[in-house]
């Protein structure tokens, strides 16, 4: 035993050491593992962490609402406030106003069988005088619903007042334990106002109700400046059972400053107004310009209308005639009030086109300041049955470059644009910005109608010459006639100075667009003085002020079909003749008197446009501190000579008038004016070109056919 018991002791040692050794390898082994385990765990809070800053830096808000698309939650929508518009004066034309909508809880209001559905609809009664029986009804049929938008645009007025008679009901309903009222509550959101009701409204349009759309104008075509984001407040409950919610805030829309003024554009419609008292037209239009970088400071139409009701028909339509349309017919007729006619309608632009001629036969040394001419009072082309004549409005005789501008002189004008030919002619009408569209920043713009020189027959070459048979709109005819007066530069029109952010801080500056160079200094020189001959002792005497320097050209254009005897009058005005600072572009579509009496007829004249445009220029000319000035002497005139009143045409010995392609004798021989070709090859050049002409074609405006149909046609008649 004794030997056995010392045998043992040893092995029981053994065992401690080994069991010691055991648990020593297995604590190393157990620190290592967890070692690794919370590297590995550290690891992944670190990655994860990262991911949900990169998830909240770059998505944060998208992840917010896929987080709360997994919980129940409410939405509300934050609207946005619609940019304002200004004129350039800041004086606010367009802006957006808090209103709010009235939402109705069926399932409130008819909650706790119907304990507070009766002194809720006393206080909708009360308060906005609904019809009872009707919110009765609507309740019980949304009885399910937790949303009905019952009424839209309340007032903030509106607003306070059934809050303040839900808040004091209330608290004596809680003091007396009884009903209460119980399931309204009030969704803001914006309307549009515009202050001036139809001020430039043809120049602003409008917004959707929602304020996320413009329609026609400026809030069309600045819509992305204008429009906002909506923000959006969520409300949920958490696992705790407490209320959170998320809140993201809406972006307003930017604030568009305008080009327009104000009293400029509130001159040029008071005076189509007055105008419209005495005469009828189907348009009567009013642009005014700075020429010297393309700003319209007014753009006016003789069809207003109530921005705040843009659907209205009753101010240009009687009851039954509205009753008998259709919504085509409806939709028809309201686009028509709302387009803007001095950029989306095109017209021929008659006379105030003749100095783009003159210009550019000066630009091509073809002509001088010292052409001359000799009317005899018409032209003829082609000949026999395909003779066409094309008028002058009366018997000149003769007249030189300036004096055929300041009595407006078709015969002076087909002869220039002989001289010119289809290609230096059509070249000049597209340098002029005429056939395509000006860029200006308004939607809907009409490029207008010109031939190309391949398709432009000897009739149209003429015709054209003094602006008839090709199409222009208000604007065009402004951007170009400015180019011409200022020395030659051509600005893009445009309608906008700025956009401002909703702080009032500057996001953009609009600054002018030099397009191109139209003619030289020399060649707007002599235009400047020539048109400001034609207001001292020309045709466009009647525009004279007192105290300034005008210059101006008139125009009387023949209306498709001619038979109609249907005319387009306009005038082209700007002040001061020396340096121009603006620019009046006044045009009245088919003017007719009202109230004639008994064998009256309308005397149509370039007068009645003349009317409009001195009215808006003795408005405009001291508000835009334009200088007042003594006569004009221009440094240099290239004409070289005083006006002169023109001379009877000559005649010979049995006092017939000598025809104006009759050729001169030498010392009268005026050198390329395109008069003097033999009769003969003219006559031959223009039969061949009206064979084939055909009444024009696709590319350009429509002409009467050659057909033989009728000789000796009285194409056009210009200039009272």
């Amino acid at each position: 035993m004794c030997g056995n018991m010392k045998t043992s002791r040893p092995i029981d040692e053994r065992k401690a050491r080994s069991k010691k050794n055991r648990w020593k390898t297995f604590r190393k082994y157990m620190q290592a593992k967890l070692l690794f385990t919370f590297v590995v765990v550290a690891a992944a809070l670190l990655a994860l962490s990262f991911i949900l800053f990169s998830i909240s830096g770059n998505t944060g808000e998208d992840y917010k609402k896929t987080v709360l698309t997994q919980q129940n939650y409410s939405s509300t929508v934050l609207p946005f406030k619609r940019g304002t518009i200004m004129d350039r004066n800041h004086t606010v034309l367009a802006t957006s106003e808090q209103v709010y909508n009235l939402i109705l809880d069926p399932k409130v209001i008819l909650a706790d069988e119907r304990e507070n559905t009766e002194t809720t609809l006393d206080a909708l009664v009360q308060c906005f005088g609904y019809d009872r029986g009707e919110l009765s009804a609507l309740l019980d049929e949304k009885a399910d619903k937790s949303y009905v938008r019952y009424a839209r645009q309340l007032s903030a007025d509106d607003k306070t007042k059934f809050t303040t008679y839900e808040t004091d009901f209330n608290k004596n309903a809680k003091k007396n334990k009884t009903a209460k009222v119980a399931g309204v509550w009030f969704e803001p959101e914006y309307k549009r106002v515009y202050p001036f009701n139809t001020l430039a409204s043809s120049v602003l349009g409008f917004s959707s109700s929602d304020s996320s759309r413009g329609n026609w104008g400026i809030e069309q075509y600045y819509n992305e400046e204008l429009v906002g984001t909506n923000g959006r407040s969520y409300g949920y409950m958490n696992n705790d059972g407490d209320l959170e919610r998320v809140t993201k805030e809406a972006i307003d829309g930017n604030t568009v400053v305008t080009t327009i003024d104000y009293t400029v554009q509130s001159a040029a419609e008071q005076y189509i107004a007055e105008f419209l008292t005495e005469y009828k037209a189907d348009n009567v239009g009013v642009l005014v310009m700075n020429p010297n970088n393309g700003e319209i400071l007014g753009m006016a139409t003789s069809s207003p209308y109530d921005l705040n009701n843009p659907g209205d028909l009753t101010a240009f339509y009687d009851e039954a005639a509205i009753a008998a349309m259709d919504d085509k017919a409806k939709s028809e007729a309201l686009a028509g009030i709302w387009k803007n006619f001095a950029v989306q309608d095109a017209f021929e632009p008659g006379s105030t086109a003749k100095p783009f001629t003159v210009s550019a036969g000066l630009e091509e040394n073809l002509i001088s300041a010292a052409s001359e001419y000799i009317c005899d009072g018409a032209e003829s082309f082609g000949s026999g049955s395909h003779e066409v004549t094309v008028k002058c409005n009366q018997v000149h005789g003769r007249v030189n470059l300036e004096e055929s501008l300041m009595y407006s002189c078709n015969d002076a004008m087909m002869a220039i644009g002989q001289t010119l030919g289809n290609d230096i002619f059509s070249k000049y009408l597209s340098q002029f910005g005429f056939g395509k569209q000006t860029g200006i920043d308004l939607p809907g713009e009409s490029p207008g109608l010109v031939y190309q020189p391949e398709n432009m027959g000897v009739v149209d070459l003429a015709t054209n010459a003094f602006g008839q048979n090709y199409n222009a709109t208000m604007v065009q005819m402004a951007a170009a006639f400015s180019s011409v007066i200022n020395g030659g530069s051509y600005y893009m029109p445009h309608m906008v100075k700025q956009v401002l952010s909703p702080e009032g801080d500057l996001v953009k500056d609009v600054e002018p667009v030099l397009m191109r160079e139209t003619v030289s200094e020399s060649t707007s020189e002599f235009i400047r003085t020539s048109l400001w001959k034609t207001v001292l002792d020309g045709t466009g005497k009647e525009a004279q002020i007192e105290g300034y320097d005008v210059g101006g050209k008139t125009g009387t254009a023949q209306k498709q079909p001619r038979e109609d005897h249907k005319y387009l009058v306009s005038f082209m005005g700007f002040a001061p003749v020396e340096h121009p600072e603006v620019v009046v572009y006044v045009i009245v579509d088919n003017p007719e008197k009202l109230n004639l009496a008994e064998g009256e007829e309308t005397n149509v004249s370039a007068k009645l446009a003349i009317g409009i445009e001195k009215k808006v220029m003795e408005a405009i000319l001291p508000y835009l501190s334009i200088s007042m000035s003594s006569e004009y002497i221009p440094e240099t005139t290239a004409a070289d000579t005083e006006p002169v009143t023109p001379t009877e045409p000559e005649t010979d010995a049995a006092g017939n008038t000598i025809p104006a392609s009759a050729n001169p004798s030498d010392d009268e021989r005026v050198q390329d004016d395109g008069i003097l070709n033999d009769p003969t090859e003219s006559a031959a050049a223009s039969s061949e070109e009206s064979s084939s002409k055909e009444g024009g074609n696709g590319d350009g405006p429509q002409t009467p056919e050659d057909d033989g149909s009728q000789s000796q046609e009285d194409h056009t008649t210009e200039e009272e």
